[in-house]
């Protein structure tokens, strides 16, 4: 797992401040598990590679308020939400469904966010983060966990990217 620690959290760092990031084998939110644990049963069905069209949100309803789905525009050149929690709003302070991750703001954040997902597309891979919120008014230092995990399309590239947050959530540290 890699590991970043910021003393100062800066407008670049975007709105979520990565202070671990690495396997979803390290995920220890119940939020976070519930969706890798669903997920990983759409793999075992589809050869290793789930797909939005076997998503099932009323399976996920537990948890659905803290999920957003992104479309992915383009191999990775934007993203579209398709789907965003209320719980997003709620923790975030903004309603981002139908938005393109281009749209957001500040710049920080769109670079980020854009990052990240640019990375779970080319990989493949799914990822988890463990940080804090840096740049969004009312919302500093808030810890959280999430994961994304990638959902595949018929032609064999990711196509959709399913997240769960779990916002008020610290991690206890492993035993080593």
């Amino acid at each position: 797992m890699e590991e970043s620690f910021t003393d100062q959290p800066s407008e670049t760092a975007g709105f979520l401040v990565a202070r671990q990031e690495g396997d979803i084998a390290q995920c220890r939110s119940p939020i976070c598990l519930r969706l890798i644990d669903y997920w990983q049963g759409l793999a075992m069905r589809n050869n290793g590679h789930p797909e939005w069209r076997q998503v099932r949100l009323m399976d996920l309803y537990k948890i659905a308020s803290f999920l957003a789905v992104k479309d992915v525009i383009g191999n990775g050149a934007d993203f579209h939400n398709r789907f965003w929690g209320t719980g997003l709003t709620d923790a975030l302070g903004f309603e981002a469904t139908n938005k393109r991750v281009s749209s957001y703001e500040p710049v920080g954040m769109r670079d980020a966010v854009r990052q990240r997902y640019v990375r779970v597309t080319r990989t493949g891979e799914p990822e988890m983060v463990r940080g804090h919120i840096s740049t969004i008014p009312g919302h500093e230092h808030v810890p959280y966990e999430a994961v994304h995990l990638p959902l595949w399309g018929e032609e064999g590239s990711v196509r959709q990217i399913i997240s769960g947050y779990h916002f008020g959530f610290v991690a206890e540290v492993d035993e080593v």
